[in-house]
């Protein structure tokens, strides 16, 4: 089976403990950015694509991007049940939908979106202890909050799902001790 299913905006995902490359490809990736951020469509626009949690990246862009609204996504779950993991690919999906509706294959994202992208795996190497359920289980809780450029008034005013006006500027983290 697939690790992720939906009920109502919720995603929900089981930590299936290997990875499913194909469900995680580029292409996969840029149909999900191109059905529900880019194209314009009747309806709940979910109903076209299958649970993913490319489904939360895509829609918390789309809101910030398009309907001026602050996102959250939470992820929340026991021990080994891959937060991490998830963070990391709703992180680089979002990166990867701000490329806009023209996204092609090997386009190069933007150093400060490609620092971003990198600094996960920084703060991933502190903290972490070898317990019971998980080789690499954190020991403390992190805040992401990515900032984006919203460009210009005018820019806002005349956006269009022709290009991304709305690009990653920056991020803050915060971490927090569990224990």
């Amino acid at each position: 089976g697939k690790p992720y299913t939906r009920t109502g905006d919720i995603i929900i995902a089981v930590n299936p403990f290997q990875w499913f490359t194909e469900i995680y490809t580029e292409k996969v990736r840029n149909r999900f950015a191109r059905v529900l951020v880019w194209e314009n469509t009747e309806g709940d626009p979910r109903s076209q694509v299958e649970p993913h949690v490319y489904e939360t990246s895509a829609l918390s862009y789309k809101g910030l991007a398009f309907d001026d609204v602050d996102q959250s996504i939470l992820v929340s779950g026991e021990s080994g049940a891959g937060k991490t993991e998830t963070v990391k690919i709703c992180m680089n999906h979002i990166a990867s939908c701000q490329q806009g509706p023209g996204a092609k294959s090997g386009d190069e994202m933007s150093p400060v979106v490609q620092r971003v992208l990198d600094s996960n795996p920084l703060l991933e190497a502190f903290g972490n202890a070898k317990t019971v359920r998980n080789d690499n289980s954190s020991r403390f809780g992190k805040y992401i909050q990515l900032q984006f450029d919203m460009g210009s008034a005018q820019d806002r005013q005349f956006r269009s799902r022709d290009k991304a006006t709305c690009v990653l500027a920056g991020s803050k983290a915060e971490a927090y001790l569990l224990e």
